[in-house]
């Protein structure tokens, strides 16, 4: 699971409710050897799978590291080796797509003037200005307008482009959001975090026509905390090369202080001339998701599928060498795919498949920002349509919230890891109630204590893992988690600390959930 970050898309929760509805003839029964298959899912098997992913051979599975590639390299022969179908391209596990880490050249630059020619800023990247790493790499030259916070809600009634001509321009915004616009009974119902944060004003600027983006911010970090000369695997960011090539618009930020004579100037009806270069060095790497497939019978469903996955990467190395393994965070959601798929392939062998086919899938690069799941929903492989989504991340302890004050907790209450021993968050309830009521149909046979409580507030995981692309995209999904504990995004989460046979119990439930969606009728999804 990704640490909390702003997203780049807000979803707003219907307030009316959908009656979940029968999934039809497949129910919470699943045929007699698929059955079999499912509960022959072992606790000694995922551990094997745990104990090799979660390896200090692996260290700790970071992008652009070699450990990386060989946790690739594992999931598609434990694929193999469990009769699985490679579902990549040309016949193999993998779908590659290429990343880059952002790097900052020598010459970025801001600079502004007015219509005499009269220099307004001039300013190097250093102390009062540098672009940011979500930044394009397009030099612009163009008219600077002011755009307010920057921030279009329809549904607030609020739209800071209104009036102003954004068209073809460079737009100034300040950071975040007025305090005011979360008032009134319309903002009851609107998460304020997403409307705030960078890449939704990138997203308003680019919808407006915009060239170029510069936020306004009261406190700018030291240019090189920012962009790190020499990062750790752990520290480095990473962002799609096709993001790149479809979003070159130059972003940067801004000092107060630094920004306050073009808002002036802008005030006083004067009509200012702008230069954002952001000297962006993008050079690719290819990492891959690992994907493999089970068909279904029915050939008139052959063109859809059910999307089992879990994130195969995670933090890698930091600065001074310590190896983050990721036990939980997410060798056990990857261990559960891969249990799961081997369960289907035992029921096929037995005769027994369900209606639909089913795609198991380890993304990349989740903790990047779902670079992964992105990319295969941008170009599905096999190319067929993905009709729901289960989502296995961190699956594999005891929830845990010693300290409600500690930062990483903040928004939980209390929780002691021996009242979770058998709970399991399902995130993502509100959006598609029927794939819900197919979680709460395939744990009649399993026992979990199912919770549906985190889809707000909760620092907001809910954006926070690979389910988010496909809602995003309107397609019904489900994040099963255990939830936070103090070894998360630490050196110390490693595999001791697994509860195996719960892990066994969530594969299980995971595999049954499959099969009812795979079986039944098509889980809607809930629109604002």
């Amino acid at each position: 699971m990704a640490f909390a970050r702003t997203v780049a898309l807000a979803a707003l929760l219907c307030v009316c409710t959908l009656p979940a509805r029968s999934t039809g003839a497949a129910a919470s029964r699943l045929p007699e050897a698929a059955a079999r298959a499912v509960d022959g899912v072992s606790a000694a098997d995922l551990r094997s799978y745990v104990e090799r992913l979660a390896s200090d051979a692996f260290a700790g599975r970071g992008v652009g590291d070699a450990g990386n590639r060989a946790a690739e390299e594992f999931i598609c022969d434990s694929f193999k080796r469990n009769g699985v179908t490679p579902a990549g391209a040309d016949g193999s596990c993998y779908q590659p797509f290429e990343v880059y880490r952002p790097e900052l050249g020598a010459h970025a630059h801001l600079t502004a003037s007015d219509a005499a020619g009269k220099t307004v800023v001039d300013l190097p990247a250093g102390t009062n200005f540098y672009p940011l790493p979500e930044t394009g790499d397009s030099a612009v030259t163009a008219p600077l307008v002011f755009v307010q916070h920057g921030i279009t809600a329809p549904d607030l009634q609020h739209d800071d482009y209104a009036g102003v001509s954004a068209r073809g321009a460079i737009v100034l915004a300040i950071e975040s959001a007025p305090a005011d616009l979360f008032r009134g009974p319309r903002a009851a119902r609107v998460d304020p975090t997403p409307l705030a944060s960078v890449e939704q004003k990138v997203a308003a600027a680019a919808a407006h026509g915009a060239r170029g983006l510069i936020v306004i911010s009261g406190f700018l970090s030291e240019v090189r905390d920012v962009w790190p000369e020499h990062p750790s695997v752990r520290a480095s960011n990473y962002r799609r090369v096709s993001e790149l090539r479809a979003n070159p618009m130059p972003i940067a930020t801004i000092a107060t202080s630094a920004a306050a004579p073009l808002r002036r100037a802008l005030e006083e009806g004067q009509a200012l001339t702008a230069t954002l270069t952001p000297d962006l060095i993008a050079t690719p790497i290819v990492i891959h998701n690992v994907l493999g497939i089970v068909e279904g019978r029915d050939r008139k469903h052959r063109d859809e599928m059910v999307v089992v996955g879990a994130h195969l990467d995670h933090d890698g190395t930091d600065a001074d060498g310590q190896i983050y393994n990721g036990a939980d965070d997410n060798a056990s959601g990857t261990a559960a795919v891969l249990g799961a798929a081997a369960a289907f392939v035992r029921a096929a062998a037995n005769g027994e498949r369900p209606a639909r086919p089913v795609l198991f899938a380890l993304w990349n690069a989740e903790e990047k920002g779902e670079l992964g799941a992105e990319a295969f929903l941008d170009a599905p492989q096999p190319a067929r349509r993905p009709m729901a989504n289960l989502n296995l991340d961190m699956v594999g302890r005891h929830e845990e919230v010693p300290n409600p004050d500690d930062w990483r907790f903040q928004g939980f209450k209390k929780i002691d890891p021996s009242a979770s021993a058998n709970t399991l968050h399902v995130i993502g309830y509100s959006f598609t109630p029927d794939l819900a009521a197919e979680i709460r149909d395939a744990n009649d046979a399993v026992g979990l204590t199912l919770l549906e409580d985190y889809d707000r507030g909760a620092q907001d995981l809910l954006h926070r893992s690979d389910n988010w692309p496909f809602l995003a995209r309107g397609i019904p999904a489900l994040f099963l988690t255990t939830g936070l504990h103090p070894d998360y995004h630490t050196p110390t989460d490693d595999v001791e600390k697994i509860d195996f046979e719960k892990l066994a119990r969530i594969t299980r439930l995971a595999a049954r959930a499959a099969w009812i969606v795979a079986e039944g009728r098509e889980p809607r999804m809930v629109r604002k």
